[in-house]
């Protein structure tokens, strides 16, 4: 390997942490179409143990780079780039929760398996919250940004906070009567409110530089799919969260019963921006690569985490409203995201192995 292990640590990018989103999302995904994939139960397992090693792994140079290399640390916060990526570590935290709410009663107890729930959940929680607020502070207080390289990752800091609301509305209902059931229900609504808003604010203004300005540099092309997440999350919100909510004020059956309506009409029409997005991506990283060849690098994981949360979403809908062709469009994207993961997988861990992947 070319660097030694302290250099690896000092350089050692924020990034890192998409490998992991895009790892544990696919045990969510396996899980809403696991009827129609085989030894599905394997795979949500495969995944669910791979991502939780690779965090572990990860968080090692991460974690000594904020005590022996501060100075770097804050300098990649003020970077208008690596900065948007640092609040990837607390993301992974509710992924992998939600992993393990779908893949943990396979080897878990109601018991076990919550307390350790809520523990990811406030914590990642804690963790967005404080990169989301850092961040933004931070490019509030520059002088000028350079628009040419604003991408869909600046989505990731304020974005990231709708993350919370799935996990912490399964975790409303799991501890319904309670205080902490009561607390998980009413944070994850505040923490909807803000990234909701920041997404509209954010969105508008990275928009507008893909409009004005030339192609962004090759390596960050892949960064475009970002956009799918943040209305494929909403999607997943508008349903999943209609259950606590009616449960938390006690509604009655007949505004339970149109508040479910609402829900999926609206969760029908983020899906649809999401689908929009996603074939947008598509086109437009097709277009890139023939313009200037896009080289591999880590944000090549930019390609797996929002597919897979705009599988997920598909999956949610298709049990919402029904309708082959969600499912269809489902299990397509699913066979892509396997690909795609797998391309991925093998490029970085060769990279790892040879050193390359630590320059530069």
């Amino acid at each position: 390997m070319s660097k030694s292990k302290s250099e690896i640590v000092r350089s050692f990018a924020p990034g890192w942490f998409a490998s992991v989103m895009g790892t544990a999302v696919a045990v969510i995904a396996i899980y809403v179409f696991q009827d129609h994939i085989p030894f599905a139960e394997f795979w949500q397992l495969f995944f669910l143990s791979l991502s939780v090693l690779m965090f572990v792994i990860i968080f090692i140079p991460w974690i000594l780079r904020w005590f022996l290399y501060f100075d770097q640390v804050k300098a990649d916060l003020n970077h208008p780039v690596f900065g948007a990526f640092y609040p990837t570590m607390p993301i992974s935290l509710i992924i992998i929760g939600l992993a393990l709410e779908k893949a943990g009663p396979l080897f878990l107890s109601e018991e076990t398996l919550f307390p350790i729930l809520q523990f990811l959940w406030m914590t990642g929680s804690a963790g967005i919250a404080y990169f989301a607020v850092t961040i933004l502070n931070i490019n509030f207080m520059k002088p000028d940004v350079n628009w040419g390289i604003a991408n869909m990752g600046w989505l990731i800091p304020p974005v990231s906070a709708l993350i919370v609301p799935i996990l912490g509305g399964c975790l409303s209902v799991a501890y319904t009567g309670t205080t902490l059931g009561t607390i998980n229900l009413v944070a994850s609504l505040i923490f909807l409110g803000v990234g909701s808003l920041l997404f509209i604010f954010m969105m508008g203004a990275v928009f507008t530089r893909y409009l004005f300005h030339d192609l962004l540099p090759s390596h960050l092309a892949p960064t475009i799919w970002i956009g799918i997440a943040p209305t494929a999350i909403l999607t997943i919100i508008s349903v999943k969260l209609a259950d606590p909510i009616i449960l938390f004020f006690g509604a009655s059956d007949a505004v339970a019963e149109g508040f479910k309506i609402v829900s999926k009409i609206l969760g029908l029409g983020f899906w649809g921006f999401a689908f929009f997005w996603l074939i947008l991506a598509i086109i437009v990283t097709a277009k890139h690569h023939k313009k200037i060849k896009i080289p591999f690098a880590m944000s090549w994981w930019a390609f797996t985490f929002p597919l897979g949360s705009f599988i997920v979403s598909t999956g949610v809908i298709h049990t919402a409203v029904g309708g082959s062709f969600f499912l269809w469009v489902g299990t397509v994207s699913l066979a892509a995201f396997a690909f795609i993961w797998s391309a991925v997988s093998m490029r970085t861990i060769r990279g790892v192995i040879s050193g390359e992947i630590f320059e530069g």
